[in-house]
């Protein structure tokens, strides 16, 4: 299970990096649903969803998963426009 779910995670952040959103998402959308305490895959899955309320929402599970992660925190100054 802990292989089945480390390979969707690269999987799903390589398809992003490599911009297949749509694969990435997917992906990644399977992955928090067999571990929704997954830090990395929602911090992934922001990037991977078109949608600003979407993204807010991922962003905001990473921060419920750990309040300091840095690039959720900066993730949602852009999305308010407070990002420099």
């Amino acid at each position: 299970m802990q292989d089945q779910m480390a390979e969707l995670l690269y999987e799903g952040a390589l398809a992003l990096q490599q911009g297949q959103t749509e694969r990435a998402r997917e992906l990644l959308l399977r992955l928090v649903e067999m571990d929704e305490n997954n830090e990395d895959a929602w911090l992934w899955l922001s990037g991977a969803v078109d949608d600003v309320e979407d993204q807010r929402t991922a962003l905001e599970n990473v921060l419920a998963l750990n309040p300091q992660n840095q690039y959720a925190l900066y993730g949602l100054d852009v999305l308010e426009g407070r990002a420099q």
